[in-house]
């Protein structure tokens, strides 16, 4: 629900689908169902109308599609990097999708256990076990009485419970924003979460303790359960998620620091200063250009690692930029007027390594170091050697070398 996306609260909902029923269908419709959307979903499930009226015409999908928020883009980040085992969803939206795609992944939210399964060869899961307003609108949960009496919906649920079972069991739990005013969405999250024995469960939520529990009394027993250390924040979770993130990111980078620290240390003679290891503060998205750099990877694809390879070279790169004074950005450094930026090229060919990056998004680097890379002398493509500069498209501007010559161009 933080900005930017702004997603509607229950009552919201409740209200929005009552509002449009009354006016247009029936406006006898009992007043008190207008902010108790799990009751107001219920009497269309009698009437066997939940898909064709509530569904199809009453729900205002429009407010589910928003920008998404910092807490979206953490999620994705930790799908996509394995950080997470996986990530289960109650919301209808695919903020997280969304945010995935934008980072340049291929991304597809998991409806059921059986799709997780396929799902986690390109990234961990999202599993959506209540359903997904783009993936099949009309197979969402919105009445307890689905549960048990849609057959397909129960088949999905039994389903997801196997592959929690499975992959999830004695996991730590990081509970974001999730006791809900959905009645039945709590019971269910009870449901499917019993039996893999969670060594921890932490809940971000701003709730008071007795709220939570008298909301979720199953979710509270469940996390306050013997031999499960309980944690309870009350705050925002987008911004628990971003400070989540922030500190994943800043330890991947300070490994890749560590990982040069032995050469830097061989070459110098002397033991490596503590103030050239340490971060200058950074946004989540700035730690995160950082990160894709340090993995060689291109702004048109996601950072994928979680934990830094092919280091070594790398590390020793930065370390030698920054015992010489250079200072550190948000995408490299400026050293002596220019700026450079450092991407890992792990034994690959240095001319390869360019062109997988194109020329746009580094044009406002003057030097770009290709660390661990092979420098053979050759154009990016020996079909298109590259243009030269216009008013439409300029010329590229950095200025891509290895180590050794980016050693000898600013005497580090």
């Amino acid at each position: 629900m933080a900005a930017p996306s702004s997603l509607p609260s229950a009552w919201r909902v409740a209200s929005t689908c009552f509002d449009r029923y009354q006016s247009e269908i029936d406006p006898t419709c009992d007043p008190n169902l207008r902010n108790d959307l799990e009751a107001l979903a219920e009497l269309f499930a009698r009437a066997g109308t939940l898909k064709t009226v509530f569904i199809d015409a009453l729900v205002p999908w429009d407010l589910f599609t928003r920008p998404p928020n910092a807490g979206h883009a953490a999620v994705a980040d930790f799908l996509l990097t394995g950080a997470a085992a996986g990530a289960l969803s109650s919301n209808y939206d695919n903020l997280i999708e969304r945010r995935a795609q934008d980072y340049g992944a291929d991304f597809l939210p998991s409806l059921d256990g059986d799709q997780a399964a396929v799902r986690a060869r390109l990234h961990a899961p999202l599993l959506k076990f209540h359903g997904c307003a783009f993936a099949d609108r009309r197979a969402t949960v919105w009445a307890k009485s689905q549960l048990t009496g849609d057959p397909n919906i129960a088949a999905r649920l039994e389903r997801s419970k196997r592959w929690m079972a499975a992959n999830l069991r004695e996991k730590d739990f990081l509970v974001v924003g999730f006791w809900s005013d959905w009645g039945y969405l709590n019971e269910l999250l009870a449901e499917v979460m019993r039996g893999v024995a969670p060594q921890t469960v932490t809940v971000v939520d701003p709730s008071t303790p007795d709220e939570l529990q008298a909301k979720a009394p199953g979710l509270w027993e469940l996390a306050n359960a013997e031999n499960v250390a309980f944690r309870h924040v009350m705050g925002s979770g987008a911004e628990a998620l971003d400070e989540l993130r922030r500190s994943f990111s800043e330890a991947y980078l300070r490994k890749v620091l560590q990982a040069g620290r032995p050469a830097f240390e061989e070459e110098s003679g002397v033991e490596c200063d503590a103030g050239i290891l340490h971060l200058p503060p950074l946004s989540s998205e700035e730690l995160y250009t950082l990160r894709r750099d340090a993995e060689g990877v291109p702004p048109t694809s996601p950072a994928r690692s979680r934990e830094p390879m092919a280091a070594e070279v790398l590390g020793l790169t930065h370390l030698l930029l920054r015992a010489a004074g250079a200072i550190a950005t948000a995408t490299g450094y400026d050293y002596n007027g220019r700026t450079v930026r450092v991407v890992n090229g792990g034994g690959r060919i240095l001319a390869r390594v360019r062109g997988s990056f194109g020329e746009a998004p580094l044009t406002a680097s003057d030097i770009v170091i290709c660390a661990g890379a092979v420098d053979l002398g050759l154009p990016d493509s020996v079909v298109r050697a590259g243009t030269p500069g216009s008013i439409v498209r300029p010329a590229p501007t950095a200025h891509w070398m290895d180590l050794q010559t980016a050693r000898e161009e600013l005497a580090i």
